[in-house]
């Protein structure tokens, strides 16, 4: 059987259509009930400890702790919702618990052998380390938008702390949780 090169093209146009819809589908399974959870709880949680510093330990405490049950709850559920079930897709869940049990026992061994001595430097710590596990999961599965968002969001980090000392937390507030809220918002809307 012969195939003009025209009809090649095309078969290859529409398997990467195919190929780049699938993956969106995907991510917009997991990716974005993440991100609004974890959006909502930096824009909370930064704003709140910007006018109840004294209580920061205890309001990221709170939150945090929302957060990791509704990661495990998000993550429980979504191989479910998959169609044809792989091994992979079964393991999600362990692979990617795992991933951010390791990461943050990694950020708690740094932290005491840095030993930062402001709550704004641990803070600026902890949302890196945070976005580094972001770009991680995007290049691990493919999924670039996470590639950039971390990045992004390091970046905001960065010019927060060092030209907004003062407000880092009201700049972290719409800056890296609104980051976080809109890509997920924007991932629930458009691509589904």
């Amino acid at each position: 059987m012969n195939v003009s090169q025209e009809d090649a093209r095309k078969s290859l146009t529409i398997i990467k259509t195919t190929s780049d819809h699938t993956r969106k589908v995907i991510a917009s399974s997991y990716a974005s009930g993440l991100l609004i959870l974890w959006g909502l709880i930096w824009v909370v949680g930064f704003a709140s400890v910007h006018f109840y510093p004294r209580r920061a330990g205890y309001i990221f405490n709170t939150l945090n702790a929302i957060g990791i049950v509704g990661t495990i709850l998000i993550c429980r559920k979504w191989p479910h919702k998959v169609a044809t079930k792989t091994p992979a897709s079964q393991n999600f869940f362990w692979r990617f618990l795992g991933l951010w049990f390791l990461l943050f026992a990694f950020a708690l061994l740094w932290l005491l052998l840095l030993t930062p001595s402001r709550g704004i430097q641990v803070c600026a710590f902890f949302c890196t380390v945070a976005m580094f596990g972001y770009v991680v999961i995007g290049l691990w599965f493919g999924s670039y938008f996470m590639v950039w968002l971390g990045l992004t969001v390091t970046g905001l980090t960065f010019l927060g702390y060092y030209l907004f000392p003062d407000y880092f937390y009201l700049w972290m507030s719409p800056m890296g949780g609104g980051a976080l809220l809109a890509t997920g918002i924007y991932i629930r809307v458009c691509w589904r």
